[in-house]
């Protein structure tokens, strides 16, 4: 029998530590509140959930148009707009 420390999310139970399991494992869980970690690793791991779904966000948002391509292709040419 092996201990694995995890974050429980609200749904799934995220391993803080390695374990040696693979995708679609069944196991037996039994819970223990773990006072250990501290809030510090409960913070960062809660900033980290937070980051993650900011970008699953942002992948959800629309492609830029093709217009954008365009602008871009055309280059910037900064020469003789700022007196040095």
């Amino acid at each position: 029998m092996n201990t694995v420390r995890a974050y429980y999310d609200g749904v799934a139970f995220i391993p803080i530590d390695m374990c040696d399991l693979s995708k679609g494992d069944v196991v037996k869980l039994s819970v223990l509140k773990d006072e250990s970690p501290g809030q510090d690793i409960s913070e960062k791991l809660a900033a980290f959930e937070r980051f993650t779904n900011r970008l699953r966000e942002l992948d959800e948002t629309e492609p830029l148009p093709p217009l954008f391509d365009e602008i871009i292709a055309q280059g910037v040419n900064f020469a003789g707009e700022f007196d040095l």
